[in-house]
């Protein structure tokens, strides 16, 4: 089950840049006072938040988010950070029930060390995008444009189609 929340993070991180995508530079770096300040704040953290997360379940714990440099535009942070999901879904595939249940070690942003096993961390990764998509939904208003729909039954139904057409004749 937990594969399946991580090919949806990896979705909703590819509908939100593709909606993103068509906002101008200054919209998108506008500060509206919310969040990590704009909508480009806001999927830089996320973005640097999932390298972090990838590279402790890879055993470098000791990672810091400013290592991962998001680019200048849209293009530059979708080509940084689709294949770090990319990877991050191909590694959950592979793993067994004991793999999930085993703990991870690592240290986290302010230097505590953290021992937790890796289901819970593969579900904050999760958990934490979902929360900072839903930022950027609210910042979308702000703007006066309309926010793309990155809820989880939408994955699923798209998903379902998908699937459905596969199987027509």
């Amino acid at each position: 089950m937990l594969v399946e929340y991580l090919r949806y993070t990896r979705w909703a991180t590819r509908t939100a840049l593709d909606a993103c995508a068509v906002i101008d530079d200054e919209d998108l770096r506008r500060d509206v006072h919310a969040s990590h300040r704009s909508i480009w704040g806001t999927l830089v953290h996320i973005y640097q938040s999932d390298c972090v997360w990838w590279n402790r379940l890879q055993g470098d714990g000791a990672v810091r988010a400013g290592a991962f440099e998001p680019g200048s535009s849209i293009e530059d942070l979708r080509e940084r950070w689709m294949p770090v999901l990319d990877e991050l879904v191909k590694w959950a595939e592979r793993l067994s029930d004991a793999d999930w249940a085993q703990d991870l070690e690592y240290l986290t942003s302010r230097g505590v060390a953290i021992r937790q096993p890796v289901w819970e961390v593969a579900l904050h990764v999760v958990n934490h995008a979902t929360l900072h998509r839903g930022q950027i939904l609210i910042l979308f208003r702000q703007l006066d444009r309309v926010p793309t729909g990155v809820d989880l039954i939408l994955y699923f139904r798209e998903k379902s189609k998908a699937k459905a057409d596969l199987a027509k004749p």
